[in-house]
């Protein structure tokens, strides 16, 4: 199993100027910011944003055949 995930990061230029971006593979996952730098910091928030909201709604009780164990994952806007 690979270490390392990686996901797509969509830049486009939208109204008066601003940078839209998003990930490819999460449609959830969209922002926009008056730079392409700002845009590339803030769609790193937006993931982390998503993924911490997933894990509040999966926040259900383990069952007996379950086994969790937390992930970490590092986040990096290049």
């Amino acid at each position: 199993m690979s270490s390392t995930l990686s996901l797509t990061a969509v830049f486009e230029p939208v109204e008066e100027g601003w940078t839209q971006a998003r990930i490819a593979e999460i449609p959830g996952v969209i922002t926009a910011a008056p730079t392409l730098s700002e845009a590339k910091e803030l769609l790193v928030d937006a993931l982390r944003e998503y993924l911490l909201a997933l894990q509040k709604r999966d926040a259900s009780p383990t069952t007996a055949t379950e086994e969790r164990s937390p992930v970490r994952i590092v986040i990096e806007a290049a």
